[in-house]
């Protein structure tokens, strides 16, 4: 177990599988057994982590947001909620939390997007995250398809236009994503500091995979 009281604010309703911090601004990748829970604990607030997953038995089947917002037939997801890949197969299911925000409709930060958006070559972003975490199974930083964002705070206004907000979360709230499948999993502990998603503040991300009991 972590030594931060933060990450049992909330108690696990089942049998800790694994537990760990991602470090601000890292990664991780991992593989899930179909009912297992990804629990994400935001250890000091105002931190969102990027996911994305994969079929593991055919990583040609991956997350698909598009597909996911039309199925549920609304664009801020909640409690029962399914994330489909790109074939529209059950991926996850958002199971629980402690705060509902969340970002389902939108591309992650890049090397580009930090250069055009903010005059900002070479950052740390999402996508290069994510290839460096998926290495290993073979993909490069334009296999990555968009992640969905526990946590994080998009308000869209009557016109259309939308504007990234500091997160609501506080120190040890959580989000639940039961696994439908056998996935490979990455996780971007985004990085991202030039707008508010982390409060401007990149922190560690904790993480517990279990089994409901």
């Amino acid at each position: 177990m972590i030594d931060d009281p933060s990450m049992r604010l909330h108690p696990v309703p089942g049998k800790v599988v694994r537990e760990w911090a991602i470090p601000a601004r890292e990664y991780s990748a991992f593989t899930m057994r179909r009912r297992q829970i990804l629990r994400f604990v935001d250890i000091e607030g105002k931190q969102v982590p990027d996911i994305v997953c994969f079929n593991e038995h055919d990583l040609s089947e991956h997350l698909n947001m598009g597909n996911s917002v039309l199925l549920n037939k609304r664009r801020e997801l909640r409690r029962e909620d399914v994330l489909y890949s790109v074939i529209c197969n059950p991926m996850m299911t958002i199971c629980g939390y402690s705060n509902e925000e969340s970002y389902s409709y939108g591309p992650m930060c890049s090397e580009e997007l930090n250069r055009i958006r903010y005059g900002a070559p070479g950052t740390r972003n999402c996508r290069d995250n994510f290839a460096m975490a998926l290495a290993p199974w073979g993909f490069n930083r334009r296999q990555i398809p968009n992640a969905f964002v526990p946590f994080m705070r998009v308000e869209v206004e009557a016109d259309g236009t939308m504007e990234i907000k500091e997160p609501t979360s506080r120190p040890g709230d959580f989000y639940d994503l039961r696994a439908e499948m056998d996935l490979l999993v990455a996780v971007s502990n985004c990085p991202q500091e030039r707008n508010p998603c982390n409060g401007f503040k990149p922190t560690p991300m904790g993480m517990i995979i279990y089994e409901s009991g």
